[in-house]
């Protein structure tokens, strides 16, 4: 029988959900995730979308068009 490991788990990362500049409009994409949850024409509609998952307890990163962050907001939870 295998011995269970006496070590905490280390805490897991925060929950984080990107709005970032693509091509074809904006999109609104989890952290580690290779694809896009959706992508919007404008900014304003990702960042609308977006605010869906601070609901659950996301933080809302927003960028730029040159990809460095414009805001970041923490989650309602």
């Amino acid at each position: 029988m295998a011995k269970k490991s006496s070590r905490p788990k280390p805490p897991s990362s925060p929950k984080r959900t990107h709005v970032v500049k693509r091509d074809s409009g904006w999109a609104v994409k989890k952290e580690g995730t290779k694809r896009a949850t959706k992508v919007y024409t404008t900014k304003e509609q990702a960042v609308k979308g977006a605010e869906k998952s601070r609901k659950s307890g996301s933080d809302v990163v927003i960028h730029k068009k040159d990809g460095s962050i414009q805001k970041w907001v923490k989650s309602k939870k």
